[in-house]
């Protein structure tokens, strides 16, 4: 197309076609220091880990025998052996890999709560919310009219 058009306009006119740069921007990362009393330093035993990372977690402190380094070495498959839940077996894995390397001062990380029975399931809870709340209104509306009747407020 360029071509065909610088043989008929002079080539001062053509946009001649280039590639466009972008300038990337760089902003420095600043690792923030953990200065936090909840870091691994000042963490010597399994029961104050545990209760730190809350969730109810101090209820497997005998699996462990109240030993952090029994809890540290510990991996998923013995855990699941000793009978903890696959929920907590996961928080309790996901702390322990946060507490080893430091990356996190601890505390506790609250379940959510599901709004409407959860994502899937919204629309088929709020429908039925809804059938219900028509039918009690409906059934409401029912009672008032037969105990009108039979005050005699109204003839049918």
């Amino acid at each position: 197309m360029f071509k065909r058009l610088t043989s008929i306009i002079p080539r001062s006119v053509v946009p001649v076609p280039t590639q466009a740069t972008r300038a990337f921007s760089y902003t420095p990362i600043f690792h923030k220091t953990n200065t936090s009393t909840r870091t691994r330093e000042n963490v010597h035993d399994l029961e104050t880990f545990f209760t730190l990372i809350g969730r109810n977690s101090v209820e497997h402190l005998e699996l462990f025998e109240g030993d952090l380094n029994k809890f540290l070495e510990t991996d998923s498959k013995t855990m699941k052996n000793l009978g903890i839940d696959t929920r907590s077996r996961r928080y309790l894995l996901r702390w322990r890999h946060k507490f080893v390397n430091d990356l996190e001062p601890l505390r506790e990380h609250t379940r959510g709560k599901k709004k409407n029975g959860g994502e899937r399931k919204a629309k088929l809870v709020k429908a039925k919310r809804t059938a219900l709340q028509r039918l009690e209104e409906r059934e409401n509306f029912q009672k008032q009219e037969l105990e009108a009747e039979e005050k005699g407020e109204r003839d049918f």
